[in-house]
């Protein structure tokens, strides 16, 4: 069955919405998980963050006249649950956090170059420019992630830093 671009930039719409609902549950739990003040001030804000996202997309979805997805959306927290559940038992949490945060980042940078790409030939300019300034934001967030790679691999390893 064909579809009309304006049903393709929703589907877009409803995928990304259902990846910042699994970036929500994942930043909560990595927050609960942190013990480390530095790595739960990272999680702590990109959950802030991505409730601002989550708003701002369900917003779109919501100008084309559509509600979320709550079939997607119930997958995206229990696939969040089930790695947040992972990341707590794990025996190297911050570097495993670390690592599942930096991949999700990355995730949502994808969707967000999809989106805006869609968005654009859709002829949907508002929704472009949200796509842009939050695809902007992903990225600064993986940079913070990777710039504590040695930081939560000292946690991982029991040291608070690494003397020469």
């Amino acid at each position: 069955m064909a579809r009309t671009i304006q049903e393709k930039l929703v589907s877009y719409l409803k995928d990304t919405h259902a990846l910042e609902q699994m970036s929500l549950q994942m930043t909560q739990a990595a927050a609960k998980a942190s013990k480390d003040p530095q790595m739960r001030e990272l999680f702590e804000h990109h959950h802030e963050e991505t409730q601002d996202h989550e708003r701002q997309i369900r917003q779109r979805i919501e100008a084309h006249g559509q509600t979320v997805s709550k079939p997607k959306d119930l997958g995206g927290r229990l696939t969040a649950m089930a790695k947040g559940v992972g990341a707590m038992v794990g025996s190297e949490t911050p570097g495993r956090l670390a690592r599942d945060g930096y991949v999700q980042e990355h995730t949502e940078v994808a969707a967000y170059e999809l989106l805006c790409r869609m968005a654009e030939r859709a002829g949907d300019t508002e929704t472009a420019a949200v796509g842009r300034r939050i695809l902007e934001n992903e990225r600064q967030t993986a940079e913070k992630i990777a710039a504590s790679w040695d930081h939560a691999v000292d946690l991982s390893v029991g040291k608070s830093s690494v003397t020469a």
